[in-house]
């Protein structure tokens, strides 16, 4: 008995062999699990003899015939010339059917050396097996070698043929182990060639884990990806470039050929073994000796059965130890497992992990894939594993665990904290599906049954979703009862009430003056451990003293301190409003890209919140392109209905950036997108308003545009509002009058917002003082006896104004101009979107003309 590696065997054959046809029989029994090359062997011997002129017969056995007696030595006889009268005589005579097999055997023998090869002789049937056996024991006068070949876990009523060849000196048993090194260089070398598979040949060897099978799979599939990454074949009289001898890359580990041979190997395992596969796959990277054991113990394996199951997917180079060496291999066996036993698997796993105190991640992991598991602790590794997930900015992960855990509760306050975890985790994906839960959690607090936590995130919902009045009643409810928040929790309260304030400028008055909070000072040079502490104290501010130099500088600081840390999205909002307030637009629009850069690591809500606002900076500074991107970007991540009143925010940014780059299509295109109607009683509803204001303004409505300006005013007066960004209303009014020859009433408003203390928008000031050097130069006009009014009026173009627009003449587009004068294209967009008000015109369609009379006036 010997354990041979490929090459070895071979030898050990070879020599079986010779000594066979030299008059001394011979007898093998190699044994293997499933794509250990038992059948190459087999091959190797048959291509050797026939080359020598012996005689080969061999037969197949099967596991469907395996009820059919003599079903075997009935192929190897008719291989050897027997009749089929003689064949059909062998059920009768079953007494003298071996004697008949050796006499046939020895005949044949006598005529030339002959070799009998049965593959496969674990499904031998039972009378085959016996005439094989009285062959073999008689062997050693014969010209024969009598070659079987096995899986290694050969089936109880086969241990007599490996007794025989065991106890007789002319039998050998041979076991077949992985390939070595060499075996494995050679068997590649022909796809890889000779110096790539030499330096390959380890890291393959381990792939395979030493399978021919699983090897030539890989080499088949590395065939296939080189043959699709060649280059096209150089044309005709073109220099032939020999290819470079390289090291081939990682084997590839998920390709057909792979599949097809994990699944060939996984079709010919016993049940145990499957069962083994199968749990190994299920438990993945988890997967411990003690818990792979412990698992099939609880499906009704006992250990020595576990570690003979383990020992033949190892041999079969499928996995090592209690893990799978190509990711293909667990994908396939998964993919196999019945639905029932899958999910069985997995509820099995979860307990055990349980037991061996794995973490909840893992176990709810497993529970996710079963049925609801009516059981408490079930329950809580499924909320806990979602509010890691939640930590980790995974939010779909944690809806997962939470949904799993929703479907997993009885009725009651347990019930209801688990759809609050679910309501949270869903915000954060998409805000837009929170309200299909509004009504039964309002009912839940109005019962006690939601936590203060849970309540003070319902009103944000509520706040989001256009609902003040019910968000209202909730804060009412937290507000009359202090003693029950903790002191971190009375922190967000109190911010909640400031940010109703501020976003709902008229059903948030009574929160202007909020309830006092302890915490830091916006003055001081610290910042506390509670951002939301910080940001609320920053708005508490804006809305009590102004936009001051304090509450400045304490937005900085929390800015500075927040950007390492991943921060939440109302601080650093917070922060942003006090220096956008305080018409530090450039220094806002440093920090939110800031914010931006990382913004993937987000969940889809927090990261269009910032998009948005990054749009909103983007547009106010003229930077159009960018603003453009970005507004798209937060419109993509969340579905319209997601955003609520907020949808004001992202929409309005991009009409700005959209009507300042001469796109009137998308500009409209954002119009047809329904909006709440409450939202033109928040703050996003105002900048919605001056948005659309300036879209009719470029599409010559002036009338319906001053409708939009002044509803903008009056809000701004009705709260009391006056911050330079949302002025910008007084310079598109003043356009259209104008348009529309009201040139005092434009006079005025230009006036009022040139008179301004704070530039907010440098971009918007410059525009408000074209226009308004537009408007005197008309009026001279005007009272000279020259030209109309609203006649085309003097300008002067910047050289590099000027330079741009002879650029849009040429037919070049923002980027082509940008590269042409070493300039960025936001740089371009400035310099052409002053051209167009210069030129009096909206579009770059337009310029030619324009800049061509402009041209002959100077001239």
């Amino acid at each position: 008995m010997e354990t041979a590696e490929r090459c070895r065997a071979q030898r050990l054959l070879d020599g079986l062999w010779q000594q066979a046809s030299a008059g001394r029989g011979q007898a093998a029994l190699v044994l293997g699990p499933p794509g250990a090359g038992k059948s190459s062997l087999a091959s190797h011997v048959r291509a050797r003899a026939e080359r020598s002129g012996a005689v080969v017969v061999s037969a197949v056995a099967s596991a469907t015939e395996r009820s059919f007696a003599f079903g075997l030595v009935s192929q190897l006889l008719a291989g050897l010339g027997r009749s089929p009268a003689a064949l059909a005589a062998l059920p009768e005579a079953p007494s003298t059917a071996a004697g008949a097999v050796y006499d046939t055997v020895s005949a044949a023998a006598k005529q030339a050396p002959l070799i009998v090869i049965v593959d496969d002789a674990h499904h031998i049937d039972g009378e085959s097996l016996r005439c094989l056996l009285h062959v073999i024991q008689r062997v050693e006068s014969l010209r024969v070698l009598l070659l079987l070949t096995a899986r290694s876990d050969l089936p109880e009523d086969n241990l007599a043929l490996t007794a025989e060849y065991v106890r007789n000196p002319r039998c050998s048993l041979i076991t077949l182990a992985a390939l070595c090194t060499a075996c494995t260089e050679e068997m590649i070398a022909e796809r890889l060639g000779r110096g790539p598979a030499h330096r390959a040949a380890p890291v393959w060897q381990q792939a395979a884990g030493g399978s021919p099978l699983l090897l030539q799979a890989l080499a088949a599939d590395w065939s296939t990806r080189e043959v699709a990454a060649r280059p096209a074949a150089p044309a005709a009289g073109a220099p032939t470039v020999p290819p470079e001898d390289g090291d081939p890359a990682e084997p590839p580990e998920d390709g057909r050929a792979v599949r097809f041979a994990v699944q060939y190997i996984h079709d010919l395992l016993t049940e145990d073994v499957l069962r083994t596969a199968r749990a190994l796959a299920v438990l993945g990277d988890a997967a411990t000796t003690e818990r792979v054991e412990r698992l099939l113990h609880m499906l009704g394996m006992s250990a020595s059965e576990a570690v003979r199951a383990r020992g033949v997917l190892e041999a079969a180079g499928l996995t090592d130890g209690t893990h799978y060496r190509l990711a293909a291999s667990r994908l396939v066996v998964l993919d196999s497992t019945p639905a029932e036993e899958r999910e069985l698997l997995h509820r099995t796993a979860a307990q055990v992990l349980r037991e061996s105190k794995a973490d909840l991640t893992e176990v709810a992991g497993h529970l996710v894939q079963t049925r609801p598991l009516h059981e408490d602790w079930a329950v809580i590794a499924l909320r806990e594993a979602g509010a890691q997930a939640l930590h980790d900015q995974d939010a779909e992960r944690a809806i997962t665990f939470l949904r799993a855990a929703y479907a997993a509760c009885a009725d009651g306050p347990l019930r209801a904290t688990v759809m609050a975890e679910l309501a949270q985790a869903e915000w954060e994906v998409d805000p837009g599906a929170v309200r299909w839960y509004l009504t039964d959690l309002l009912d839940d607090h109005r019962a006690g049954r939601l936590s203060r936590k849970h309540s003070v995130l319902l009103v944000v919902y509520l706040l989001w979703s256009g609902r003040p009045q019910e968000a209202d009643e909730i804060l009412a409810d937290l507000d009359a009862a202090p003693g029950e928040c903790t002191d971190e929790l009375q922190a967000r309260l109190h911010a909640l009430h400031v940010w109703f304030a501020y976003f709902y400028p008229t059903f948030g008055t009574r929160y202007h003056h909020g309830p006092p909070v302890s915490g830091p000072d916006p003055g001081q040079s610290v910042v506390s451990v509670d951002p939301h502490r910080d940001g609320a104290l920053i708005l508490t501010s804006l809305l009590t003293n102004g936009p001051t130099e304090e509450a400045r500088d304490a937005a900085e600081r929390l800015l500075q301190a927040l950007i390492p840390h991943n921060p939440p999205v109302a601080p650093a909002m917070a922060a942003l409003i006090a220096l956008i307030r305080a018409a530090r637009l450039e220094r806002a629009a440093e920090w939110c890209e800031a914010l931006v850069a990382d913004h993937t690591r987000r969940t889809p809500t927090a990261q269009a919140l910032l998009l948005a606002s990054s749009a909103i900076l983007e547009s106010w500074l003229g930077n159009f392109t960018t603003a453009r991107e970005r507004a798209e970007q937060a419109l993509g991540l969340l579905p319209a209905a997601a955003w609520g009143v907020a949808i004001g925010l992202p929409l309005s940014a991009k009409v700005l950036a959209c009507t300042a780059l001469g796109d009137a299509e998308a500009s409209a295109a954002c119009f047809r997108i329904p909006v709440p109607h409450l939202m033109f009683q928040t703050l996003p509803g105002l900048h919605y308003l001056q948005a659309r204001g300036r879209h009719h303004l470029s599409e010559g409505r002036y009338r319906a545009a001053l409708g939009d300006f002044y509803a903008c005013r009056d809000l701004m007066v009705a709260w009391k509002l006056n911050v330079s960004v949302f002025t910008a209303w007084r310079v598109y009014a003043a356009e259209a009058q104008i348009a529309l020859g009201d040139l005092a009433e434009a006079d005025r408003l230009l006036n009022e917002e040139l008179g301004q203390p704070d530039a907010g928008s440098p971009w918007l000031r410059e525009q408000a003082r074209l226009l308004h050097e537009r408007l005197r130069s008309a009026r001279a006009r005007a009272v000279s006896g020259g030209a109309a009014p609203d006649a085309d009026v003097p300008v002067r173009l910047s050289k590099a104004e000027h330079r741009v627009a002879r650029l849009v003449c040429e037919g070049l587009t923002n980027r082509e101009i940008a590269a042409r004068l070493c300039v960025t294209p936001s740089t371009v967009e400035q310099h052409l979107t002053r051209v167009y008000r210069k030129l009096g015109v909206r579009g770059r369609a337009a310029v030619p003309v324009a800049l061509s009379r402009f041209e002959s006036r100077r001239s």
